[in-house]
């Protein structure tokens, strides 16, 4: 066989044109084929894992593109058993290593891996197997290791380790360097890794050894400087490939099995717990599933709590940088056999995670980046899983203090936001228009051969949602009062977080706030009639996601304020809000400028009887049930909030998470970032901001709104207040000039 691999004689699947390494015709295929389905259990090629598996048979230098979940660990490990030697995979998590060897062991395949946490009795053990292999003096019954893990710090930092495979390279043993995730070589990939720009190195000391770059998100920019910093020849078609040069290979981005969906996240961090239980337990009740969460803490939080809703039902695994190795390792072995159905993890988990049948992942992610590439740890079997993320518009406070020190946090929060208010747009869409901005990927990588990039997926939420469960609304007083309150309380030093400032326009009379700092603060009245003219006729909800796409719009901005122990974000007038800030109530009802926003329509909450009691059953409310006439919300019992940031000091990224009022573990799912502190006595008319009413009616329950639009991506990435004020879209209806901020 390695003449055959090794031979410049490309083939069957030679062409005049070049080589065509998608084709069956290459003498090496029938055995790749029965090894495939022998040791892996496939019966066919995916995407473009045909011609990788054959150009990497082929012993061509590759670059190969292909989505999270889209099977880029069988290019390498299925060649790897058909050829002479080891191949050296370079992998940046020790959960993609442990999954993968045990994955390949339970197969029969001899794979290793050695990283900083490996005992030095397993280091010696896989060293001096490896020395065998180089000197050739494997005994009858020893095997040959054919794939051996390691990460790029143990490289940087071991020359013994370096010396070692010099040997095997001498010996015809060294048969691959695979470098997985390799955009974390680039500066300009968005998971850069300084320990992956020293693997430049390898082709210096292996010139004869083909190498592989592997990665999920690799734009033009990236590509380039991977080609560069590896020391790789210009990249070729993998279509129709010359001779020499480094094979390309790419597929679709989006994977139609996966159905994305966008749920509202109850306030407190118990009901969160409750709904995600109740969620697993109808939708998925024998099923594997992911938890991401944001910390360590929340992932033993989480899983515990779903343990104890579901009464046991949802058997949970925890899977965090902490958790120690042998406990990792137990766990992917109870999560593979099938006795551990749910993992609560940080992102650590999953990058590599070969487990087919991960039927839903319910997320609460900080990014899109993030949600994208936790969502391809499911349904990697090609069968259909659900991608759930959790929003609320309080999300703006936590997230944003969370990334606010992070570069592009701000405008990665802003397409967030913007991505869960959407409720029209095609979710495969939104992606596809996001990344190619962001990444500067082609749109057309977002197309399949079935439909193009910009074709509606028809199954996520926006594409099934029905046009009868929303309204678009004129919001252009609404904001305008908003608008007017920002101003007041900002000239008299005031702040006012989210939460905060919703509570105050919604007030029937006013209210009193903070002004000053410290023991210098003062109480501060509002009184709504004369600043505003009166208090906002919406729901406190809806002025929530009001105040959100104010935000995105630049009607309003962000103002952050920090300090040693926690991090709060306040809301201020942006740029554009001179454009209606200065005009006068009654000249907004002309008609000439219009704010438009869509809304969900109310549904009534679904009253059990007594029998449905007894059942122990009841209505899923995230579930429409009949649309209901809405009604003034009536006034209910006052609640008080206290509650601030915090540090979670077991967390190594030193997170920032916002504790529930009635749970102060600090959970990422409780979503109050709104540092209030009690008002003490208040006028007898007026309403402190904190003690505010934070439900709206006991009858009818609005479910969360969403803008009719999301603005060209490119727009978007000029919202960062460095980049200059984006344009907005006017047009006219008559002599009436209108403002849009959505569209059809």
């Amino acid at each position: 066989m390695s003449s055959l691999v090794h031979s410049k004689n490309k083939g069957k699947g030679r062409q005049k044109s070049g080589i065509d390494y998608m084709n069956d015709e290459f003498d090496w295929m029938a055995g790749l084929k029965g090894r495939m389905k022998a040791v892996f259990g496939i019966d066919n090629f995916r995407l473009c894992q045909q011609g990788v598996c054959n150009a990497n048979m082929d012993a061509r230098d590759i670059v190969c593109v292909m989505p999270t979940g889209g099977g880029k660990s069988l290019t390498y490990q299925l060649p790897a058993l058909l050829t002479p030697g080891c191949t050296l995979v370079i992998s940046p998590l020790i959960s993609l290593m442990t999954d993968q060897i045990l994955h390949l062991q339970e197969a029969g395949v001899e794979a290793v891996k050695l990283t900083g946490s490996t005992s030095l009795a397993e280091k010696k053990e896989v060293q001096a197997r490896l020395k065998l292999q180089a000197e050739r003096r494997l005994g009858p019954e020893d095997r040959e290791i054919k794939l051996c893990y390691v990460t790029p710090e143990k490289l940087a930092k071991d020359n013994s380790f370096l010396s070692l495979l010099q040997k095997l390279d001498s010996a015809g043993k060294f048969a691959r360097i695979v470098i997985d995730e390799a955009h974390c070589v680039s500066h300009l990939g968005h998971d850069f890794r300084p320990d992956y720009q020293k693997l430049h190195r390898l082709r210096q000391l292996f010139p004869n050894v083909p190498v592989m770059a592997l990665s999920a998100t690799c734009p033009p920019a990236v590509l380039q400087d991977i080609i560069k910093t590896l020391g790789l020849r210009a990249v070729v078609d993998g279509n129709n490939a010359a001779a020499e040069g480094t094979v390309y290979f790419s597929s679709p981005l989006y994977r139609k099995n996966l159905h994305y969906k966008v749920l509202p996240k109850p306030a407190k961090a118990e009901d969160t717990y409750k709904t995600m239980a109740k969620y697993i337990l109808e939708h998925h009740p024998n099923d594997s599933g992911i938890v991401y969460c944001f910390t360590k803490k929340d992932t033993e939080t989480v899983a515990e709590k779903l343990r104890e809703c579901s009464q046991n039902q949802i058997r949970t695994g925890v899977y965090h940088a902490g958790v120690a190795d042998g406990s990792k390792e137990n766990l992917h072995k109870a999560w593979r056999q099938g006795t551990v159905k749910v993992v609560c993890a940080t992102i650590a988990f999953g990058m590599g995670i070969d487990k087919g049948d991960v039927r839903f992942v319910l997320h609460h992610s900080k990014s899109l980046e993030g949600y994208y590439q936790e969502s391809g740890r499911a349904g990697r079997d090609g069968r259909p899983a659900d991608c759930i993320l959790y929003y609320r518009p309080q999300d703006l406070s936590t997230i944003g203090a969370i990334t606010a020190s992070e570069k592009d946090g701000q405008s990665k929060l802003h397409a967030m936001l913007e991505f869960a208010e959407d409720l029209k747009e095609c979710r495969k869409i939104q992606f596809a228009k996001y990344f190619s901005h962001s990444t500067e990927t082609s749109i057309s990588s977002w197309a399949t051969e079935d439909e193009g990039a910009l074709d509606n997926c028809a199954h996520c939420d926006n594409c099934t949602r029905s046009p009868e469960s929303f309204d678009c609304k004129d919001v252009t007083l609404a904001a305008w009062q908003i608008l007017k309150i920002t101003a007041e309380v900002q000239r008299t030093r005031g702040k006012l977080t989210l939460s905060m400032l919703a509570s105050l326009a919604k007030s029937a009379k006013g209210g009193t706030y903070d002004v000053g700092k410290g023991k210098k603060k003062e109480k501060a009245d509002l009184d709504l009639n004369v600043v505003c003219g009166g208090p906002v006729e919406l729901s406190k909800d809806d002025i929530e996601h009001l105040l959100v796409r104010l935000l995105i719009k630049q009607y309003l901005q962000e103002e952050y304020q920090q300090t040693a122990y926690q991090g709060i974000l306040y809301l201020v007038p942006g740029p554009f809000s001179p454009q209606l800030i200065h005009k006068s109530r009654e000249s907004l009802l002309d008609g000439r400028r219009k704010l438009e926003f869509l809304f969900n329509r109310p549904f009534r909450k679904a009253k059990a009887n007594s029998k449905t009691e007894k059942a122990g059953s009841s209505k899923d409310p995230n579930q429409a049930t009949i649309p209901a006439k809405r009604k003034a919300p009536p006034r209910t019992k006052r609640s008080k909030a206290n509650d601030l940031l915090f540090e979670d000091e077991e967390d190594e990224e030193g997170i920032l998470i916002v504790p529930d009022s009635d749970d102060e573990s600090g959970s990422w799912l409780t979503n109050r970032s709104e540092p209030s502190r009690r008002a003490g006595k208040s006028n007898s008319h007026r309403i402190p901001v904190e003690e505010m009413n934070d439900d709206d009616s006991d009858e009818v329950s609005y479910e969360w709104s969403h803008n009719l639009r999301d603005d060209p991506p490119a727009k978007r990435r000029r919202s960062d207040r460095n980049k200059g004020i984006p344009r907005t879209n006017i047009f006219h209806e008559g002599d009436n000039e209108v403002l849009v901020l959505s569209s059809d």
